[in-house]
C-alpha cells in the first residue's frame, strides 16, 4: 500500500475499528479538537467556562474533598463561573492527593470502573491517582494525536519512539495495545540500549524503516544525533521530530535540527493529565490544549503572575469526573504569553517549562533565580551535547557539560571558560560557579533528565511540607 494512502486508511478505517473494540470515542474527540483549535479566544474561553461549571457542580455534589473545601470557604458551585473564579478555590497539592485520596474520588463511580495510575516519582514519592476512560482514552489520546499533527505526523505515519512504554495491565488490553501499535506502525527503541555497542544496529534499523518521524526523550534523541554526527553516518530522512517527557534544551534542539534537517516540536504532558501543551509548526511556545485543560501560572502565594513571568504551573483537568484535579500543582514552573501565534491558533501558549519546583536556584539573600532567566540557549553555540546545573549549597553551583566527542584538551579547557563566561552574569548573586566536563549525565528513575536542580530549594520545599 502506498505510504500516502495508509494514513488515510488508518484514520478512516483502522482507528475507528480500534475505538469500537475498546468502547472508546477517540476519533470523534479528535475531529472535535481539529475544529476547535481554530476558534477565536473568546469562544475557547466560553467553552472552558461551561466545562468548568459542570465539573465544579459535579465535584461539589459527589466528591467529599471538594464539598468540604468549598463549604469551609462559604462557596457554592454558582460562585465559580469562569477561570477567574478559580482563585477562590485552594490549590490542590500532591500532599493533599496522597493523604486525601479516598475523599477525592467521586461517589458516582465504582472503583473498578476507574483507571488506576501512578506517577514516576520525580518529586521523591510516586503518586497514586484515578481517571475515567473518557478522560484518558477518549480525550487524552485525542490530544496526543492532535499534538503529533501539529508536528506533522498523521495517524498511520511510520515513526520511531525512543523511550519507555507502559504496557496495558490486562491481557485484553495488551492484545489491543499490540494491535494498535502495529496499525500505527510505531517502532519502539529502548533508551537504555543506546550504548556504543548497540547504537550502530539501532541507527541502521532506523535508516531502513522508512520513517516519517522520530519521537522520544530529548536527550535520548540527541544521543542518536550525536552518534550520527560523530560517525559521519547519513541520518534517516525525517519530516517530523516530537520530543516529550522532559524539557527540550537549546543545545539538543540545535543538534537535532542540524543532524536531521527538521526542527523538533516539544510536547508537555504528565501522567496525571496526559497531554497539556504542545509546540506547533511556528516553534514559538507550546499551545495549551485549552478545550480540556485550564492552565494558571501563580507565585508562591497562589496569585497570578504577569504574562511572560515564570511561576508555578497550576492545572485544572476539565474531564476527569472520577477524581477531579481542580487547581492541581503539577510541580513544574513556567510562563504564559498573551501574544498571538503566527500559526493563527488562539489557544494560549506556555513560553517554557522548567521542571520541578526545585529547579529554582536560591541566592544568598533568599531570592529565587528562575531557569527561564538563565540564558542556556547560549550554550547551543558551544560544542555541548547536554548540560545539568546543580546547586550544592547557597554559595556554589556546578555546571556539568557533556562535550562533543573528539575535543582536544585545550578545546575542553576553552569550553569550560566559555561556558562560565556565558552564564556568569545570570549567576552574579551566587559566588562560585564550577564547570565540569563529564562523559554523560544519568537520567532519573523515570528516564527523564533534570537540567537544573537545587539542593537548597529541595531542602526548603521539604521543610515546607
Amino acid at each position: 500500500m502506498p505510504l500516502d494512502v495508509y494514513p488515510y486508511v488508518a484514520r478512516r478505517v483502522l482507528a475507528p475499528e480500534f475505538d469500537a473494540m475498546r468502547g472508546a470515542h477517540t476519533m470523534d474527540c479528535l475531529a472535535e479538537l481539529e475544529q476547535s483549535q481554530w476558534w477565536p479566544a473568546d469562544r475557547l474561553q466560553e467553552l472552558q467556562s461551561e466545562r468548568l461549571q459542570r465539573l465544579v457542580q459535579h465535584a461539589y455534589a459527589h466528591v467529599p474533598f471538594y464539598r468540604q473545601t468549598m463549604a469551609e470557604r462559604g462557596l457554592t458551585p454558582s460562585d465559580i463561573r469562569d477561570t477567574s473564579d478559580l482563585l477562590r478555590l485552594p490549590i490542590l497539592t500532591k500532599t493533599a492527593v496522597r493523604t486525601q485520596l479516598p475523599h477525592l474520588i467521586s461517589n458516582t463511580y465504582k472503583p473498578a470502573s476507574l483507571l488506576r495510575g501512578t506517577t514516576s516519582g520525580s518529586t521523591g514519592t510516586p503518586l497514586v491517582f484515578y481517571g475515567t476512560r473518557y478522560d484518558q482514552i477518549d480525550r487524552g489520546y485525542a490530544r496526543t494525536a492532535r499534538a503529533f499533527q501539529w508536528a506533522g505526523l498523521r495517524i498511520g505515519d511510520r515513526f520511531a519512539y525512543v523511550g519507555r512504554i507502559r504496557n496495558a495491565s490486562s491481557p485484553i488490553g495488551r492484545v489491543v495495545q499490540r494491535a494498535s501499535n502495529t496499525a500505527k506502525r510505531v517502532i519502539h527503541v529502548n533508551p537504555d540500549q543506546l550504548d556504543e555497542t548497540s547504537m550502530a544496529q539501532t541507527v541502521d534499523m532506523l535508516r531502513q524503516s522508512r520513517l516519517r518521524g522520530l519521537s522520544g526523550y530529548p536527550l535520548s534523541l540527541a544521543v542518536i544525533a550525536e552518534f550520527l554526527r560523530c560517525k559521519s553516518v547519513q541520518s534517516p530522512e525525517l519530516r517530523s521530530i516530537v520530543t516529550g517527557g522532559a524539557q527540550l534544551p537549546a543545545t539538543a534542539r540545535r543538534l537535532l535540527t542540524e543532524v536531521f534537517g527538521t526542527e523538533p516540536c516539544s510536547k508537555y504532558a504528565t501522567t496525571e493529565v496526559f497531554d497539556i501543551a504542545s509546540e506547533c509548526e511556528a516553534h514559538d511556545g507550546l499551545h495549551v490544549q485549552a478545550e480540556d485543560i485550564i492552565i494558571e501560572v501563580v507565585d508562591d502565594e497562589g496569585q497570578p503572575v504577569p504574562a511572560g513571568s515564570d511561576g508555578r504551573i497550576i492545572v485544572t483537568n476539565l474531564h476527569n469526573y472520577g477524581m477531579p484535579f481542580i487547581r492541581y500543582d503539577i510541580g513544574d514552573i513556567g510562563g504564559l504569553t498573551k501574544e498571538t501565534c503566527a500559526c493563527g491558533r488562539e489557544l494560549p501558549r506556555l513560553t517554557g517549562i522548567w521542571g520541578r519546583n526545585n529547579s529554582y536556584l536560591v541566592a544568598s539573600g533568599g531570592q529565587r533565580i528562575s531557569p527561564g532567566g538563565l540564558h542556556f540557549e547560549r550554550l547551543a553555540d558551544l560544542p555541548v551535547l547536554q548540560y545539568q546545573m546543580v546547586q550544592e549549597d547557597i554559595d556554589s553551583i556546578t555546571l556539568r557539560l557533556v562535550p562533543f566527542a573528539g575535543l582536544e584538551s585545550t578545546e575542553r579547557e576553552d569550553l569550560k571558560t566559555a561556558a562560565r563566561e556565558l552564564l556568569a552574569e545570570d549567576l552574579a548573586t551566587i559566588p562560585s560557579l564550577t564547570v565540569e566536563l563529564v562523559q554523560d549525565i544519568e537520567p532519573g528513575p523515570s528516564g527523564k533528565h533534570t537540567f537544573v536542580f537545587s539542593k537548597v530549594a529541595s531542602a526548603i520545599e521539604g521543610q515546607g511540607g
